[in-house]
């Protein structure tokens, strides 16, 4: 099973042509975009269709995560401060972590693309998290 199969399973993500899309819902009515899924639209209270939403946006705040947090939180014993935010993904903005650089590098405006898989070391816990897009070749 691939990384975007296991999770695929658990709701969140679905898989477009291979790749990780974060499962979202666009209300029929409105044209209302929602993450996660939903049944009734948060707006007009339509019927909601569920959709594959965009895989690249940009950072629409950050901050640091420098306090360990509660539990159900499963991190590693010894905690380290990570990158969180918004990210713009046009219809929505979702929340996720922000992985891939150091935590006191991320900017409001940058590109990032979707990564979804594993989150631990041991393969129980999955998750999705944004990273910076790939350059684009030449």
């Amino acid at each position: 099973m691939t990384d975007v199969e296991a999770i695929v399973v658990r709701g969140v993500v679905t898989d477009v042509d291979g790749e990780p899309r974060l499962a979202g819902s666009r209300c029929a009515t409105c044209d209302t975009h929602v993450f996660p899924i939903q049944a009734t639209c948060p707006r007009c209270g339509g019927a909601m269709l569920e959709t594959a939403l965009p895989a690249t946006g940009a950072v629409w705040s950050c901050t640091v995560q420098r306090i360990r947090p509660k539990p159900p939180y499963e991190g590693p014993d010894d905690f380290e401060p990570f990158a969180v935010g918004y990210v713009d993904l046009g219809p929505v903005r979702v929340e996720s972590r922000l992985e891939g650089k150091p935590v006191e590098q991320w900017r409001m405006g940058e590109s990032v693309q979707l990564a979804a898989g594993a989150a631990g070391p041991d393969g129980q816990v999955w998750s999705y998290r944004f990273v910076p897009s790939r350059a684009v070749p030449a």
